[in-house]
């Protein structure tokens, strides 16, 4: 049966948070790490000295190299995480890593060895795929993607689509198959799917609270830069730069500095962001995500989870309509290239930086014959003739 409040998970115990990704994980695990001392005051260990060990979790699921821009993920940094859930005294850890809804059976023995089968406790956030999807998008645009909303989603709605990026969105959105999955190691009593509701900023956190024996209130409601999204100005800005990257052929470590770490930085950033946002899905597409949304009801239902929140709050069909998107943007205001720009500045500088303190293994290939203020020169050239600029 559905609960609104979760019991405690008995101790000694790992709550292993796997996500997925989109669904407030960031956002929840910026939260934690923020009172882990508080957390810790009640018995409560947050796994990691940062709140997302990414390149630690690419080890656990056995992935050979990182993701645009970063370093192959190193052995040591799982290792690490693994030695300090050894050594741990406090009677309950989390661990929360998003990529871990995408891991296979070989990644989940990984897991839990680390873990120890015999005390974790699965978490899993569902989140209506209504609004999964369009944040999907703009991540995947901030990861160099040039398709558009609608042919990204054409993508993922395809039964027969075997792409990597349909099996990056979509796979972790089969909670069927991720229960099924890890199920086959942890028994359904000690797997739980948190339901996420849609306007309630404070269910996940409490949540979280219930399941951790924590008193209502330590975690604040997620909020604040973890999950900061763009506007469709500033996403299809990002876009045009992403194509211009592909046509000049920058490098990996380039676009993570200039365009992950400089340009969207800023743009996330900006003040007083309006203008049209990309929310919901068309009328062309509204079936296909009800048939989805439907089957994950089902799925849950049927699982034998324990489950947080009401399972029929993820169904779309007869809860929201399907959405007129916006007109295609032709150009960008100036205020947007303003902080195009600034970004870049920011990036072109931290770069020079990076090139007076002597060059790393990482960064060979970079244009380092071209000083800070030429290269964002060249860049913002470059940028405003693929942007369109508009005035006012």
């Amino acid at each position: 049966m559905p609960t609104s409040v979760p019991s405690p998970v008995p101790a000694p115990a790992v709550l292993l948070h796997i996500g997925p990704a989109k669904t407030g994980s960031t956002a929840m695990q910026h939260a934690m790490f923020q009172v882990r001392e508080q957390l810790a005051r009640h018995g409560v260990h947050y796994v990691g000295s940062r709140p997302h060990e990414k390149e630690a979790g690419g080890i656990a699921l056995g992935l050979a190299h990182g993701a645009i821009g970063r370093r192959d993920p190193r052995p040591e940094s799982w290792q690490r995480l693994v030695d300090e859930m050894a050594t741990t005294t406090l009677p309950r850890m989390v661990l929360s890593n998003e990529d871990f809804g995408r891991a296979d059976e070989a990644a989940i023995d990984r897991i839990l060895t680390a873990t120890g089968a015999d005390r974790t406790h699965l978490v899993y956030v569902a989140r209506r795929l209504d609004k999964v999807l369009p944040s999907h998008w703009q991540q995947q645009v901030k990861a160099r993607m040039t398709t558009s909303y609608e042919d990204f989603l054409r993508e993922m709605l395809d039964p027969d689509a075997d792409t990597w990026r349909h099996r990056l969105v979509m796979d972790p959105q089969d909670v069927g198959a991720v229960l099924a999955r890890w199920g086959k190691v942890l028994p359904p009593e000690r797997m739980a799917v948190v339901v996420a509701e849609e306007g309630d900023r404070e269910a996940l956190p409490r949540a979280f609270e219930g399941l951790l024996g924590l008193p209502a209130g330590l975690i604040a409601p997620p909020g604040g830069p973890a999950n900061q999204s763009m506007g469709l100005a500033e996403t299809e800005a990002v876009r045009r730069i992403n194509r211009l990257a592909i046509d000049e052929q920058w490098t990996p470590v380039e676009y993570r500095q200039l365009v992950q770490l400089g340009v969207v930085k800023e743009l996330k950033n900006r003040a007083g962001q309006s203008g049209p946002r990309i929310g919901g899905v068309p009328a062309w597409a509204f079936e296909r995500v009800a048939e989805l949304a439907d089957t994950q009801v089902d799925d849950i239902r049927s699982s034998g989870v324990n489950v947080v929140g009401d399972p029929d709050r993820l169904r779309v069909r007869g809860q929201v309509e399907p959405v007129d998107l916006p007109d295609e943007i032709t150009a960008v205001d100036l205020d947007v290239l303003a902080d195009v720009v600034s970004g870049l500045r920011t990036a072109a500088k931290r770069m020079k930086a990076r090139t007076l303190a002597g060059p790393a293994a990482d960064v060979r290939g970079q244009r380092d014959d071209l000083g800070g203020r030429q290269l964002l020169q060249l860049l913002a050239r470059r940028t405003a003739a693929r942007l369109g600029v508009r005035r006012g």
